[in-house]
C-alpha cells in the first residue's frame, strides 16, 4: 500500500454551543490538516495522486468557505444572528453538531471523498500544536462520499 499526504492550513473561528469551559466563547485557531491518501498501485507517472491537483482543489474549498471564517453550530442562533448582520463576515453552520475538530476533520474528509473519490484515506486536523482529531471511515462506510457534508457557507 502507498500512502502519500498534503497538507493544508487555515485561520478560522469557532466556540462549542453549551460546552462548560474556556471553549464555549468565540475564539480561533490557525488549523493546520492533513489529507492522506492510499493507494495499491501508482499511475503512469508514478504517483498515487498528483499533490499538485489535490491541493489546488482542497484549498479552493477551504479558502472559499472555511479559511476567516466562523465555524458555527447552526443551533447557535445568537452567535449566528449577530455574524450574520456583520458585512463580509464568512459564516460556515455545521448542520446540528458543533464546529469541533472531530467535526471538522470529518467535514473535510467528506468533501475530499467527493472531490477524489476512495483514494482518500482519511483527514487529520491539528487545533493546536499538540492536539488533534482524525476522521478514517469504517471499512463498511467504505464509499465514495461517506455521506452529504453536514455543513453550509452562509453569505452575509
Amino acid at each position: 500500500m502507498y500512502r502519500a499526504r498534503i497538507e493544508l492550513t487555515f485561520d478560522a473561528a469557532h466556540r462549542l454551543l453549551g460546552y462548560d469551559g474556556k471553549c464555549a466563547s468565540a475564539h480561533g485557531h490557525t488549523f493546520r490538516a492533513e489529507v492522506i491518501i492510499a493507494t495499491r498501485e501508482l499511475d503512469n507517472l508514478g504517483l498515487t495522486l498528483d499533490f499538485r491537483d489535490l491541493k489546488r482543489h482542497l484549498r479552493a474549498w477551504v479558502d472559499e468557505h472555511w479559511d476567516h471564517a466562523f465555524l458555527l453550530n447552526d443551533r447557535d442562533t445568537q452567535l449566528v444572528s449577530a455574524l450574520g448582520s456583520v458585512s463580509e463576515c464568512k459564516l460556515y453552520l455545521f448542520r446540528d453538531t458543533n464546529p469541533s475538530v472531530e467535526a471538522v476533520a470529518h467535514e473535510l474528509f467528506v468533501e475530499a471523498r467527493r472531490q477524489f473519490g476512495t483514494v482518500i484515506e482519511k483527514v487529520r486536523v491539528w487545533e493546536t500544536p499538540t492536539q488533534y482529531a482524525e476522521y478514517e471511515p469504517d471499512a463498511i462506510e467504505d464509499t465514495p462520499s461517506a455521506g452529504p457534508l453536514t455543513g453550509r457557507r452562509v453569505s452575509t
